[in-house]
């Protein structure tokens, strides 16, 4: 059972939100203001799929509280759904530059909600999964220098980026990696929109259809090509898929307008560890990663 931590200074809404999370599978803890909340992240941290977090609080401030989760190893990977009544455009780019990719207004929507909940929850468990492989893996790939893989699904597409990440030591290059190559499979070869995956993500039912349109037979001899350069400062990788490209410009970093949506996040938050070079029209994408 996933476990949400619910920060907020009004004890109504605390007690309303843990009633419809907990009808809806999710076990759930209250905090009442910043400060308390800290320190149940701190002593509770790896309990928590999730956070629902108010802005405006007595003594320490959501935004506050965010800040410092992800100033802290620790924390940082945990999803924030920041609720608020905020919804200037100043207020909306302070949260998303103090790390909060779920953003969403008050009054509560509780379909909404949901629907963003379990996109964090699942987010949270993939990164989990990934970390948990680099650290049971040896590390082959440390040895390459050159080398060229090709991958079709998604389950290779996530070894191969737990593989690569472990030669450079960074759980965040694993993230960073698969996110790459998960949306050269999905977007380039399998041809699913933002918009396709914004109502299958809402209904729960992305990864399935990302497993149906691989079975079609227009899709059993696309791949995505990765190619690995390496030297003693740097690693690179160059990603190929076989569609027809994007405009990978807007997605760079996050703004107002998207981060109200349930997914869109993954090119600018690999942004912050690996460097990204995209090619015209949009389907081949540079990936270079410090080794020092």
């Amino acid at each position: 059972m996933d476990k949400i931590l619910v920060v907020d200074d009004e004890q109504g809404i605390v007690q309303i939100m843990s009633i419809f999370l907990q009808d809806e599978g999710y076990e759930t803890v209250g905090a009442f203001d910043g400060v308390e909340a800290q320190g149940i992240i701190e002593q509770r941290s790896d309990e928590f799929s999730a956070i629902v977090l108010d802005w405006t609080m007595p003594r320490m401030s959501g935004i506050e509280l965010l800040k410092w989760m992800k100033e802290n190893d620790r924390y940082e990977n945990i999803p924030v759904i920041m609720q608020t009544a905020k919804m200037s455009p100043e207020d909306i780019k302070e949260g998303i530059d103090a790390g909060a990719f779920y953003y969403l207004t008050k009054p509560i929507q509780k379909d909404l909600l949901l629907s963003i909940l379990k996109a964090a929850v699942t987010d949270l468990q993939y990164k989990r999964s990934l970390i948990q492989k680099i650290k049971e893996g040896d590390n082959p790939f440390g040895f390459l220098y050159d080398a060229t893989f090709r991958v079709r699904s998604l389950g290779e597409a996530e070894y191969l980026a737990s593989r690569l990440a472990n030669a450079t030591s960074s759980a965040n290059n694993a993230l960073g990696i698969s996110e790459m190559l998960i949306n050269a499979i999905e977007h380039g070869n399998l041809g699913i929109s933002y918009g396709d995956k914004t109502a299958l993500v809402a209904e729960g039912t992305w990864r399935s259809e990302v497993d149906r349109r691989l079975r079609l037979p227009e899709n059993a001899n696309k791949f995505v090509h990765v190619t690995l350069k390496r030297n003693d400062v740097k690693l690179t990788l160059l990603i190929e898929d076989q569609g027809p490209g994007f405009d990978w410009a807007k997605y760079l970093s996050m703004d107002e307008i998207r981060v109200f949506d349930n997914h869109g996040r993954g090119i600018a938050i690999t942004r912050e560890y690996i460097e990204l070079q995209f090619f015209p029209p949009g389907n081949k994408v540079l990936l270079t990663i410090s080794l020092q």
